[in-house]
């Protein structure tokens, strides 16, 4: 925008080399400064990997120690997480940057091993889909900004 334009402010976006637009704008990736909207977009597919996952099931739904016939899980559970909760969150636009996103669905796994061990079944499956959410959200994390500069110092996200 020129100083005779309507709005009467100026774009530095003209001026910067792209390599400065991209740091600016990985680092507003980096500090999770994304829509609610944009961020289910692109974490709930992830989610959705881990639930189908052939071990997704056994992390989909809360724990219920009546059920399960483990009464001492609150006592050891202190905030329990499932990847439904997760997915809700994301659907109804909870979560307002990544960080929380992370750790909720971290914290699902986290718990797993908290209370069934590592070296249990159930600490194995844990474990397994942990290494698949890190890598996914690395992927999220490394392809969120595109850049493309047309014209008249016009600034693309994609």
């Amino acid at each position: 925008e020129s100083p005779t334009d309507k709005g009467g402010g100026s774009s530095l976006i003209s001026s910067m080399p792209i390599p400065a637009i991209e740091q600016h704008l990985d680092s507003l990736v980096n500090t999770g400064q994304m829509t609610p909207r944009y961020i289910g977009s692109k974490c709930i597919p992830l989610v959705k990997k881990l639930i189908n996952h052939e071990h997704g099931w056994v992390f989909k739904d809360a724990v219920d120690p009546i059920e399960l016939g483990i009464p001492d899980y609150f006592d050891i559970v202190d905030h329990p997480m499932d990847l439904t909760l997760v997915k809700n969150k994301l659907e109804d636009g909870a979560y307002k940057e990544i960080a929380p996103f992370e750790r909720d669905t971290k914290l699902v796994f986290e718990n797993a091993l908290l209370f069934n061990g590592e070296d249990s079944d159930v600490g194995a499956m844990a474990k397994e889909l942990l290494d698949i959410f890190n890598a996914g959200l690395q992927e999220i994390k490394g392809k969120e900004v595109g850049v493309t500069i047309v014209g008249c110092g016009f600034l693309f996200l994609f």
